[in-house]
């Protein structure tokens, strides 16, 4: 009779010892909100060099102790001068998927991480402008592969809520053997599970 009690007792203190554990995280995901970039890029006019803006998403999944993988995109915008405007932009959209490796150390998570998918880049070159009306301008539109390592560190502010830092560079090659580098900085806040 007595057994049934401290069998009880050790079973309770299982669950309650349990539950106290620390849980392994399953997924992080949210918003890179202020990306600034530079961007190196060419069309059949001139070199294209200046400052990109950007933003986008991030979703991550963590399995065994080192290894993740998810969903990454964005859309980055770069305004750059022509002959005969300054209101010439390129534009690259993206998404896909990549897979790395995570270590977590307390508050701290390092990631490094190779990224693929699909995007499109628009380019509108203006050569001629007057006031509002474009007189002569050029519309380029591609599809392209793009592939990019990202590196991060996240630092959690509560179990739920971390503050991401990433770089990363964008590379994308057109029909046309162009080439498009986007090396950037992404800052964020990514919710946990």
């Amino acid at each position: 009779m007595k057994k049934i009690p401290f069998i009880l007792i050790l079973l309770l203190s299982i669950q309650v010892l349990k539950g106290q554990e620390t849980k392994k995280d399953h997924y992080s995901g949210g918003m890179l909100f202020y990306q600034p970039g530079y961007t190196f890029a060419q069309n059949e006019f001139q070199e294209i060099k200046g400052n990109s803006n950007a933003i986008g998403g991030i979703l991550r999944f963590y399995f065994w102790d080192y290894f993740t993988c998810g969903i990454y995109g964005g859309s980055q915008t770069t305004f750059y001068t022509s002959s005969g405007s300054e209101n010439s932009y390129m534009k690259l959209g993206y998404g896909g998927l990549f897979a790395g490796g995570s270590f977590k150390s307390g508050r701290w998570r390092f990631t490094a991480s190779l990224f693929a998918g699909m995007g499109g880049i628009d380019n509108l070159h203006i050569e001629q402008q007057t006031g509002q009306i474009l007189d002569r301008a050029y519309l380029f539109d591609y599809s392209v592969i793009t592939f990019s390592p990202i590196l991060s560190v996240d630092f959690a502010l509560t179990s739920k809520i971390s503050l991401t830092f990433q770089t990363i560079c964008l590379t994308s090659r057109t029909q046309d053997k162009k080439l498009f580098y986007n090396p950037s900085v992404q800052l964020g806040v990514l919710f946990n599970r």
